[in-house]
């Protein structure tokens, strides 16, 4: 994901464009993933589940006042320079305390990034009633074994994944967590 995101903004520099944060980076990825597990994209209300058509995803702000979840809606149909644009548009006025309630309702899964912190792995709580939120840590390096037995120092991130088992069972948030760890190593796969 690191690279994928340094050849973009790459790229991006040299067009004019503006940079794409991790974040966004992330809100595209779970996004496309969460188009394959419906399941994680709804809520229980009431008693009963609602699978949501939409994907929106909430994005967790610390402000000094609490937390605050502004969302970034249909991610998963918008490219990531918009999915850029909205989210530093959101996470700004979040912190000047200009959102409105359309920004922050609608929500169908959150993401928590807490790398810019120094958190290296976390557990998040679910933001109600959505079926799950994703934790994510800070990249660090880290000494590896690769295949043949070879050792290499190479970036890792951890993600925990918190998941309303009324929902959503483990063999479901497992599948989910295979295929997000497999677009995070290849993010090439989000355009698929």
């Amino acid at each position: 994901i690191l690279k994928a995101r340094a050849e973009y903004n790459e790229v991006a520099l040299e067009k004019g464009d503006e940079k794409v944060s991790v974040t966004a980076m992330l809100i595209k990825l779970v996004a496309k993933v969460l188009a394959d597990h419906p399941m994680l994209n709804s809520s229980l209300i009431g008693e009963a589940i609602q699978i949501h058509q939409d994907i929106n995803i909430g994005i967790a702000v610390a402000l000094e006042k609490g937390l605050i979840v502004p969302v970034v809606k249909n991610a998963n149909l918008k490219g990531i320079s918009i999915i850029a644009a909205e989210s530093n548009d959101l996470v700004s006025r979040a912190r000047g305390e200009t959102l409105t309630g359309a920004d922050v309702r609608g929500g169908t899964f959150t993401i928590t990034n807490l790398g810019p912190f120094g958190v290296e792995q976390f557990n998040a709580i679910i933001n109600p009633p959505e079926a799950g939120i994703l934790a994510i840590g800070a990249t660090t390096p880290e000494v590896i074994a690769l295949e043949g037995g070879a050792i290499a120092v190479r970036p890792i991130m951890r993600f925990t994944l918190s998941a309303d088992h009324r929902i959503v069972d483990g063999a479901v948030a497992a599948n989910f967590i295979a295929d997000l760890k497999a677009t995070f190593d290849n993010p090439i796969l989000m355009n698929y």
